[in-house]
């Protein structure tokens, strides 16, 4: 008795069922590369801290030494089939570790110019005491290290209170790499 037989147990059935469950496999696979590519249309990755200004650009208060201005982050396309681009965002620039010394008799000054900083996106592993004698707020950087001469000029973009930028000398006291700045009274 052939008529008894459901249409799903023969070849044309199986091939019905294979084609469905392919198509429900590629609609699984483009899902799932549209969440992995954010699939908002923004270009932002998923997860990804909103745009901010470039982190070269002083803040708009700041009013100290000048630096040569720093080109905006800017996104590049990158093809990723013929006739879509993607929008890549370049990575912030890493900034070396701050480490503030107080070099005042204003009881926690470090720690509240150290807090500051850290709101502003700076790292700060060490906040200590510096017994030398500084007339006026300096941020120290290694010689020869562009990337901390910059960061040092950077910082003193962003605080008009820091008056020097200076290369770090040996009376300094030990400190973990990167840039040192040491606070006096002059700072508000």
């Amino acid at each position: 008795m052939r008529g008894d037989r459901s249409w799903l147990a023969g070849p044309l059935g199986a091939r019905l069922v294979g084609g469905l469950i392919a198509a429900a496999g590629l609609a699984l696979l483009v899902a799932g590369l549209l969440a992995l590519s954010g699939g908002d249309g923004d270009g932002t990755p998923p997860g990804a801290a909103p745009e901010s200004p470039s982190a070269g650009a002083p803040s708009p208060t700041a009013s100290g030494p000048s630096s040569p201005a720093q080109p905006k982050a800017t996104r590049s396309a990158t093809p990723t089939s013929p006739g879509r681009t993607t929008a890549s965002p370049r990575p912030a620039p890493l900034r070396p570790p701050l480490t503030v010394l107080n070099n005042s008799t204003i009881r926690g000054l470090g720690e509240r110019v150290a807090a500051e900083a850290e709101r502003r996106g700076w790292r700060v592993p060490q906040v200590g005491n510096f017994a030398g004698r500084l007339s006026v707020t300096t941020v120290y950087y290694t010689p020869g290290n562009a990337a901390e001469e910059r960061a040092a000029r950077e910082l003193a973009n962003q605080f008009p209170q820091i008056q020097q930028v200076l290369p770090r000398y040996e009376g300094l006291p030990p400190t973990p790499a990167g840039i040192v700045l040491v606070v006096t009274r002059d700072w508000s």
